[in-house]
């Protein structure tokens, strides 16, 4: 089986200077994960299937985009550790541990970026999961730090529109909130609440307020979110929060860069999400393999 090539984002050879390496190296491992274990995809494969296409000029730039994204893949692997599903050996990449589930999660849900077919008919249930694997990292990586989600409008669902300020002032410590600043907020741009207490009952430290995107169209939109000055007017913080921002996308140095100019805090993409998740917690990674199933009978296949 092989994945369509119908793509958007990484090409064409008339426009090399825009194709985007880290959109193809996506496309690569998720070839090999369709191949599945044991089953190796060789550049020489890949470069077979470029041909003739628009988005390649020759055989010699074929190989130039393959040899790019394979040092993508490489790279990831080097600064992903062992949480990397995939192995790189001479001119192949191959599905090596299915189980690492972080990351090819975080691959399926980045492709709709390239294979636009994916936008409408993925099961919807990511962005939720999403939200659950950004916890789930953050309290592997910061132990001290206690990890709030907000579960996508849970709080909202369960005790009305607002509850998040009175949740948020809670978690915070803080002295006073007023709930009337979000009168019709759901989560108020707060997917993922992160505090740093010091167990002696008393406010003054580290608080960050966090916004998940999962939107392949619009996520750049989102990485100035929350309206932090909004925020001091709902809430009497004793000390000025921080932003954070996560994706399940692996940003190139480029978008990394937007993306932290534009949330002027803490970035997580797909490589410092999954670094610290080699292994997941079990309600997790059975809400994971769930969706996956699902998910995997959507792509687009070549004919």
């Amino acid at each position: 089986m092989l994945l369509d090539l119908k793509t958007i984002g990484w090409g064409p050879a008339s426009r090399p200077t825009n194709r985007r390496t880290e959109l193809f190296a996506d496309w690569i491992e998720a070839q090999a994960l369709i191949a599945g274990t044991g089953d190796a995809v060789s550049k020489h494969e890949i470069v077979d299937r470029l041909e003739g296409t628009s988005l390649v000029v020759d055989s010699d730039d074929g190989w130039r985009l393959v040899e790019d994204a394979f040092s993508a893949c490489r790279s990831r692997r080097r600064q992903i550790g062992e949480a990397y599903p995939f192995a790189l050996a001479g001119n192949a990449i191959e599905l090596a541990h299915d189980e690492r589930l972080a990351y090819l999660f975080c691959l399926l849900v980045s492709l709709p970026e390239q294979l636009q077919a994916l936008r409408t008919s993925y099961p919807t249930e990511f962005r939720d999961i999403f939200e659950q694997l950004v916890a789930e990292a953050l309290r592997n990586s910061m132990p001290s730090w206690h990890i709030y989600s907000t579960g996508w409008s849970a709080i909202a669902a369960e005790e009305g529109k607002g509850a998040i300020v009175a949740k948020v002032g809670e978690w915070t410590l803080a002295k006073q909130w007023d709930s009337t600043v979000f009168p019709n907020a759901n989560d108020a741009q707060v997917d993922i609440a992160a505090v740093r207490p010091f167990g002696d009952t008393r406010s003054a430290f580290p608080v960050m307020l966090g916004q998940c995107a999962t939107g392949v169209t619009d996520w750049k939109s989102k990485a100035c979110r929350p309206n932090l000055d909004r925020w001091q007017k709902a809430v009497q913080f004793s000390s000025y929060p921080t932003k954070l921002f996560a994706v399940p996308f692996a940003l190139d140095d480029k978008s990394f860069w937007e993306a932290t100019v534009e949330c002027s805090g803490f970035v997580l993409d797909r490589t410092r999400l999954c670094m610290s998740l080699p292994t997941l917690g079990d309600s997790l990674r059975q809400a994971i393999d769930d969706w996956m199933g699902k998910a995997r009978q959507t792509l687009p296949l070549a004919a």
